[in-house]
């Protein structure tokens, strides 16, 4: 069987999509213009006008091939074991384009991601990765992304962006799909992890199921959790019932980690309620721009401990964590990269959905990091007020809070702005794999996207007494740090210059 391939702009994706779709998959073509409309046309109209797509059957796609032995094979009907790719670019293209080094350079550049149409009408949409710049009308955001290898006519691209796909209705759910996703994202970034495909799925979930997985009926957030704990992560699930008030700041903060979260969602007990239920990732969040912080309130989310703390010394404290972001998800049943707020999220889909919301969500957290983000957000907010060297009166005081590698951190503060002498002592301290960062600005610096204080605690220390998870700060004009020999806080004065905020976590949309 030879290998088809087209090259065709945007517009005429869809008819071309229908003829090469009932010829590939044996379907009758009057019924496909109608399939394709209910599973691709959502997609293809969000690109830009001006992409062109090479279009390329039979493919194999290694997903399908682990649904389709798993499930497919095992049922009368016949179906294709085969799938068709599709790959994007921006502007126009020529086929000689593909057989040149130089068009290969222009290409590369040119190049903006792939999706897979799977043999399962109606829901032809397998996976995908597309980078933002893919899509018309996104707002500018800042997400996880991860760098994928792929193949289009022979050639090998690059592209960074986000996994995407629908499910299928039978081998895998909203569920299924999010655990894909997630593993997906983690498998190209690190070594450590494998991804997971159907069949893993419902293999690890087989001592738990107390009827047949397939075809499946949905997981619920504890099975999505013990699936990521399963796979090598160290999950942490939190409800919006028992969080509260620190609930979306928790998500923020995982977020700004760069961190995908898998998110429960329903409308259970609303009024109307359609009985909803649904899974998906937070993979980041609308770029911040100077309104948000010049509209941030201030002292939110504080005990009253701390609240009388702050009102004592005229302390206006604002954690950036608690500006109103609206996330970006990646959602089955629409294109990646949706936009939602916090309180009602997925809305804008169809009026079914307007009382739909996150009810709890899952980290999956490297294993050896055992302060998990609540403690730690409290813990550095007792250690500013109440510790060795509490805040001064009578100022304003911006933190960002998140938690990275201390690799990445590093390898961003030897290349940064910061004062050398800070720099080079911080480098130079020990450090465990994850850490928390506190950064400090005062109102101006941080609509700079500057600070001028810096706290680094070890996120591998639960026990936070006598400051234990403390490594190094700065901040007001002196340094604190435990003196290794002796394990005691110490404290010296340094005068601090104005240094810029790290940003290594999360990708901006338009790279």
């Amino acid at each position: 069987m030879n290998l088809d391939i087209y090259l065709c702009t945007r517009n005429e994706l869809r008819s071309l999509l229908e003829t090469v779709i009932a010829d590939a998959f044996r379907l009758d073509p009057a019924i496909v213009p109608a399939q394709v409309r209910h599973s691709l046309s959502k997609l293809i109209d969000s690109f830009r006008d001006d992409s062109w797509m090479l279009v390329e059957s039979p493919y194999v796609d290694k997903i399908f091939r682990d649904s389709y032995y798993l499930y497919y094979s095992s049922k009368y009907g016949r179906y294709s074991r085969d799938c068709i790719k599709v790959s994007l670019f921006e502007g126009q293209q020529d086929n000689a384009d593909f057989r040149s080094a130089a068009g290969l350079d222009v290409l590369k550049k040119q190049y903006l991601g792939f999706f897979v149409v799977r043999p399962t009408e109606p829901d032809f949409l397998g996976r995908n990765t597309i980078s933002p710049r893919a899509f018309k009308n996104l707002p500018s955001f800042d997400y996880c992304s991860m760098p994928g290898n792929t193949t289009a006519n022979g050639l090998k691209f690059e592209i960074r962006g986000f996994p995407h796909s629908s499910q299928d209705g039978e081998t895998y759910s909203c569920a299924e799909t999010t655990l894909w996703s997630v593993m997906e994202y983690f498998s190209n970034k690190y070594a450590e992890y494998q991804p997971l495909k159907p069949s893993r799925i419902h293999a690890i979930l087989k001592g738990l199921s107390y009827e047949r997985q397939i075809p499946s009926r949905g997981l619920s957030i504890y099975q999505i959790s013990y699936v990521l704990k399963e796979s090598g992560f160290g999950c942490r699930i939190y409800s919006r019932q028992e969080y509260g008030n620190d609930f979306f700041r928790l998500m923020s903060s995982y977020i700004e980690s760069g961190i995908p979260i898998a998110v429960g969602m329903d409308d259970f007990g609303e009024v109307n309620s359609q009985n909803i239920g649904h899974a998906a990732l937070i993979i980041g969040r609308k770029s911040h721009t100077e309104a948000d912080f010049i509209n941030l309130k201030p002292n939110q989310g504080l005990n009253a401990k701390q609240l009388s703390f702050l009102k004592l010394n005229q302390i206006d404290f604002y954690d950036c964590n608690n500006i109103d972001s609206s996330w970006v998800f990646i959602d089955d049943n629409h294109p990646p990269y949706q936009i939602g707020g916090a309180d009602y999220p997925v809305q804008n889909y169809n009026a079914q959905w307007s009382q739909v919301k996150i009810r709890n969500f899952v980290v999956p957290l490297y294993p050896k990091i055992y302060l998990e983000a609540f403690e730690a957000m409290n813990f550095i907010r007792e250690f500013l007020f109440f510790g060795l060297f509490p805040l001064e009166q009578m100022q304003k005081v911006y933190m960002r809070f998140y938690l990275t590698s201390s690799r990445s951190f590093k390898s961003s503060l030897a290349l940064s702005d910061m004062q050398s002498d800070l720099k080079g002592f911080i480098i130079e301290k020990p450090m465990p794999k994850f850490v928390w960062i506190a950064e400090l600005a005062n109102a101006e610096q941080v609509k700079k996207r500057q600070g001028n204080g810096l706290l680094v605690f070890d996120a591998t220390e639960p026990n936070i007494s006598d400051n234990k998870p403390l490594i190094v700060a700065a901040y007001q004009n002196h340094l604190l740090f435990f003196d290794g020999n002796n394990d005691v806080l110490q404290k010296m004065a340094l005068p601090l210059q104005s240094f810029s905020l790290f940003i290594n976590n999360l990708t901006p949309s338009a790279q």
